[in-house]
């Protein structure tokens, strides 16, 4: 065999070393998301995956849901939580008027979220964003976004909706006043035929 294919049939095998200890030595941090998902009775499950390459494996993480394509306001955050290996599930209320829930579950290589108080019009894609708390280094990676599509559920009033209910009732009011109105109406023709029909046959008797 000569030095070149000698050199040849080395060159995969210490590669492939070199791309493993580079995976060791240097941690990464990758997160993956589904690209739609579809609400049910306003909650909305998405799962955010992620795959971290290190010496060791992630014990705590912070997971943070961000609204938008971009940025990292603080009015963009839907909400944010810590975990660890050992406590897996967690629960964050919203703030406002409108409480959003989100409640998680870690998993290996995932977190799964439930988001519940969502309605039609926060229909936006949604980042996630995973943070390797311990052991050090520390990572921050963002997922590509998901669609959350959110459908408005029968007794899910919008304000625009109010408006019409309230216009219905209006209507709905008026249309048994006016058939009531037009019974006393045939009522009174009905007595004033029956009198006069009764006059007239009072009248025959007399001429008799």
């Amino acid at each position: 065999m000569s030095e070149s294919d000698l050199s040849l049939s080395l060159s995969p095998p210490s590669l492939s070393l070199s791309t493993h200890l580079s995976h060791r030595l240097f941690p990464a941090l990758k997160v993956s998301q589904p690209y739609r998902v579809v609400s049910h009775r306003g909650e909305v499950e998405l799962f955010c995956s992620y795959h971290h390459t290190g010496r060791h494996e992630p014990e705590e993480l912070r997971i943070t849901l961000y609204r938008g394509m971009y940025g990292e306001q603080e009015e963009q955050k839907v909400c944010t939580s810590s975990f660890t290996n050992k406590n897996t599930a967690f629960q964050t209320e919203g703030e406002g008027e409108r409480t959003v829930t989100c409640r998680g579950q870690f998993g290996p290589g995932k977190v799964n979220l439930t988001i519940s108080g969502l309605r039609g019009n926060d229909t936006d894609l949604y980042r996630c964003a995973i943070e390797v708390l311990y052991p050090p280094p520390y990572l921050r990676t963002f997922g590509n976004g998901t669609l959350l599509y959110i459908t408005e559920e029968p007794g899910c009033f919008t304000p625009e909706a109010q408006r019409r209910d309230d216009i219905t009732g209006e209507t709905s009011v008026r249309l048994p006043l006016a058939g009531m109105t037009a019974a006393t109406i045939l009522i009174v023709i009905s007595a004033i035929a029956i009198l006069l029909v009764h006059q007239v046959s009072s009248y025959k008797q007399l001429l008799l």
